[in-house]
């Protein structure tokens, strides 16, 4: 028994180091995101999401309430980042089982369409995110841009 939940304690950490997206994939989607690190979206006066990332407060409770609140949080490049990667660590095994493929599988475009929602994976409409983000990497790696 000790051995088994071993392996599984194992597995979760594996599932875990996997789940880390590189700065050239977050560069991509700070790129597409293309949110002023001050500024915060409204909708009928209610701030929805703010920062380089577009963080809702839903999102930001999801990784973690990181920070000193999430206004700020999402204003603070570092603290932002953490957020992301936090989410991404916490909702990547999910997305992987959507798609029918390891943790270790998922790609840039997988961590952005699941930016925009824990479901996101499996959602058609998140494609288009995806698309972007695909481009931005393409074009990274096929001229050595740095964004």
């Amino acid at each position: 028994m000790k051995k088994f939940l071993a392996a599984i304690v194992f597995c979760l950490a594996l599932g875990e180091i996997a789940a880390q997206v590189d700065e050239k994939c977050l560069s991509c989607l700070r790129q597409y995101e293309d949110g002023p690190i001050d500024s915060c979206y409204d909708s009928f006066g209610t701030k929805i999401a703010c920062g380089v990332f577009h963080i809702s407060k839903p999102f930001w409770v999801a990784c973690g309430s990181i920070g000193y609140n999430w206004e700020r949080c999402t204003q603070d490049e570092f603290c932002a980042g953490e957020c992301i990667q936090n989410f991404f660590r916490k909702f990547a095994s999910r997305c992987a089982h959507q798609l029918k493929k390891p943790v270790s599988e998922l790609t840039c475009a997988d961590y952005v369409r699941l930016h925009h929602g824990a479901d996101g994976c499996s959602m058609s409409s998140s494609l288009r995110h995806s698309r972007a983000i695909n481009n931005c990497m393409w074009q990274d790696n096929m001229f050595g841009k740095k964004k």
